[in-house]
């Protein structure tokens, strides 16, 4: 491939009617240029997918997070913001989730214990349960309250545009659930559509 790109650039440099210098001077910018979008291509497929692979939602998950916190006290962002990540567990939910859908799609694991003794849990679980109701759209999978909500569109460096949707449910003592991030647009009756096969695919390694 790239025997077949400085051939071409050094043919169509010299149809330009460039001497041999002149030649090798406009392949190699040209082929500095190419290397240059190459580059700024994976920094920004290194953005979009994030930090998938630790366990830690990405910087454009918890910013997401941050924004509906701050829009509403009791949605289901502000419950989350309370909560912290078991980080060893979401790693098992993101593998279990790597290849559910496709190449075009990445999933953020949310998994966080809700603590407390008796009287605090059943708080924090109504607290968690009337959050989750309160999303756009709720369906019964399994027996299990799954909520969903579409997030902002992102242009990650500028090069990818995307749509996001926060899926979450409570189980026990335990939220757990996803962001889904895709480079194509997806309705959400597809997301919905997708959602039993992919709430047991997280359930299989709980």
């Amino acid at each position: 491939m790239r025997s077949r790109l400085w051939t071409w650039l050094l043919v169509g440099a010299g149809l330009c009617g460039c001497d041999g210098s002149e030649s090798r001077t406009r392949a190699a910018e040209m082929a500095e240029m190419a290397g240059s979008r190459t580059a700024e291509a994976a920094r920004a497929a290194r953005a979009w997918a994030g930090q998938l692979n630790l366990g830690e939602l990405s910087e454009a998950a918890r910013g997401w997070l941050r924004q509906g916190a701050s829009a509403s006290s009791s949605g289901i962002e502000a419950v989350l913001a309370k909560g912290e990540q078991v980080v060893p567990v979401a790693v098992e939910i993101g593998r279990a989730l790597g290849g559910a859908v496709d190449t075009s799609t990445q999933f953020e694991p949310i998994y966080q214990e809700v603590p407390g003794g008796s009287t605090e849990l059943a708080v924090r679980r109504a607290e968690a349960d009337a959050a989750i109701q309160d999303m756009p759209r709720v369906e019964l999978i399994d027996g299990l309250s799954v909520g969903f909500k579409q997030l902002s569109s992102l242009d990650a460096g500028r090069s990818t545009s995307e749509s996001a949707y926060l899926v979450m449910w409570r189980q026990h003592d335990r939220l757990i659930g996803f962001v889904f991030r895709s480079r194509r647009d997806v309705a959400l009756t597809e997301l919905v559509r997708e959602a039993p096969r992919l709430v047991a695919l997280v359930r299989s390694v709980l």
